[in-house]
C-alpha cells in the first residue's frame, strides 16, 4: 500500500481549506427563534406598534439577538417559538432581501435617532405589505416622505449591488408553516444573528483566517519539502 509523506498530507489539506474561502458559502439552514422581548420603542396612529429590535434567543439560547420584524401581518407573541428557515443575503435569492437589509442597516447603525429606526421599521413593513390597509391606517403622521426616500434610495443600492457583499452576516428568518407553538403564522425577520460575537451556529469561517491558516499550511509543507530535498 503507497504511502503518503507528511509534505503531501499538508498540501492536500491546506488545499481542502483553501476551496471554503467563499466569504458566505451558501446555505438554508433552520433553527428554532423564540420572541424574549422587544427594544421598548413603540410608533403607529392607532395601536402603538413596536419597532426595531424584535430580541430573540436561538436554539434555546440565553443570548438575546435583536432582529427586525419585516411582514407587517400576523402577530408574535412573547414566548412564541417556531421554526425558521435562515438564508444569508448575498444577493443571489432576492433583491428584495438587499433592499430589507440596507434599510435594517439604518436602523442598527451606532448613534441611530429614535426617528431612524421607526422610520426604517415602517419602511421595511411598506415594502413587504405595501397595500396593507391596516398598516396604512396606523403609519404615523409625517413619516411616508422618509419612508419614500429611504425605499427609494434602498432600491437604488439594491439595483447597483446585485451582488453584495456588504452584508456578510444579516440573514432572512422565513417561518416554517406550523413549527410555532401558538396560533396564527409567525412573521418575517431580518438581522445578524452573531451581532458582537459569533451566535450563529451555521456561519462560515472568517476568509481571512481561512487564507492565512490554508497559506500557512503550504508554506509549511514547502519548507518540509524544501527540507528534505537539501539533505
Amino acid at each position: 500500500m503507497k504511502k503518503f509523506n507528511i509534505c503531501t498530507i499538508l498540501s492536500v489539506f491546506a488545499f481542502g481549506v483553501l476551496l471554503l474561502l467563499s466569504s458566505r458559502m451558501g446555505y438554508a439552514d433552520t433553527m428554532t427563534i423564540t420572541l424574549e422581548s422587544v427594544g421598548g420603542q413603540s410608533s403607529g396612529a392607532v395601536h402603538g406598534e413596536y419597532v426595531y429590535p424584535y430580541n430573540f434567543s436561538f436554539n434555546g439560547s440565553t443570548a438575546l439577538t435583536p432582529l427586525m420584524c419585516i411582514s407587517y401581518e400576523n402577530e408574535i407573541y412573547f414566548g412564541e417559538s417556531w421554526t425558521a428557515t435562515m438564508t444569508p443575503v448575498d444577493g443571489s435569492d432576492n433583491l428584495q432581501y438587499i433592499e430589507a437589509a440596507y434599510i435594517l442597516a439604518q436602523a442598527a447603525a451606532p448613534g441611530a435617532s429614535a426617528n431612524t429606526i421607526a422610520v426604517a421599521q415602517w419602511a421595511n413593513w411598506e415594502f413587504f405589505d405595501p397595500n396593507d390597509p391596516k398598516l396604512l391606517a396606523n403609519l404615523p403622521a409625517g413619516y411616508q416622505p422618509q419612508i419614500d426616500t429611504l425605499l427609494a434610495t434602498a432600491s437604488l443600492f439594491a439595483q447597483n449591488n446585485v451582488n453584495t457583499t456588504d452584508f456578510p452576516n444579516i440573514d432572512i428568518f422565513i417561518p416554517i408553516v406550523n413549527t410555532q407553538n401558538e396560533g396564527g403564522y409567525p412573521q418575517i425577520f431580518v438581522g445578524d444573528p452573531q451581532p458582537g460575537g459569533n451566535n450563529d451556529p451555521f456561519a462560515a469561517p472568517e476568509p481571512s483566517s481561512l487564507i492565512l491558516f490554508g497559506s500557512g499550511l503550504l508554506g509549511l509543507a514547502g519548507f518540509i519539502f524544501r527540507k528534505r530535498c537539501i539533505a
